[in-house]
């Protein structure tokens, strides 16, 4: 039995949320690659991210910008009203969605045209945080 000792940190806890099945199959493999990480939960709209937040108590939430069900303005109002401390770092397949996510509340945002390790910075940067 592997026993962890006082001074190893546990993971932090990762939510994906993002329609596509796929997208979400590929963030996993690459996050559960690191130790420092553990995804909790997965959600495929805005209703399932709600739930995913409230069940799984996720440290960092990866959030598809274009998620179904979020609202055009103020998207990050239901997460930050249900998780105040939860970081968000937004991902988009339109690059100039950095603005109006950044604007919006995200701490963090990557483009799903960016290299895969693009994500691991960007955890890694709001981890800091957590």
């Amino acid at each position: 039995m592997l026993m962890l000792s006082p001074a190893t940190p546990a993971p932090v806890r990762v939510l994906l949320a993002d329609d596509q099945p796929k997208v979400r199959s590929a963030l996993r493999l690459l996050i559960e690659q690191e130790m420092a990480f553990d995804v909790v939960d997965e959600a495929g709209a805005a209703d399932e991210l709600v739930r995913g937040i409230l069940n799984s108590a996720p440290h960092i939430v990866l959030l598809d910008w274009e998620l179904p069900g979020l609202p055009d303005a103020h998207k990050l109002d239901a997460v930050r009203l249900i998780a105040p401390h939860v970081q968000v770092i937004a991902l988009s397949g339109q690059p100039e969605a950095r603005v109006a996510a950044l604007a919006d509340g995200a701490d963090a945002f990557v483009s799903k045209s960016d290299p895969p390790d693009s994500v691991l910075r960007a955890l890694y940067f709001v981890h800091d945080k957590v």
